[in-house]
């Protein structure tokens, strides 16, 4: 009866472990795409805050 209950479950491999050589490099390849992706829109919302924010000072210097 509770015999099962004492059995260690099966150790749990990672995502990466059980993945050919090849799927594991395409998997690294999507991963940096993705991050660059991720960088090129935080530069975007950098460059237009920026853009911005010398836009509301020129308006305010240009006023006084």
């Amino acid at each position: 009866m509770a015999d099962n209950q004492d059995d260690l479950p099966g150790q749990r491999t990672g995502f990466l472990a059980r993945l050919s050589a090849t799927e594991t490099i395409i998997v690294a390849i999507i991963a940096m795409i993705a991050l660059a992706g991720l960088m090129l829109i935080g530069k975007g919302f950098y460059v237009k805050a920026k853009t911005e924010l010398f836009a509301a000072e020129k308006q305010l210097t240009s006023n006084s």
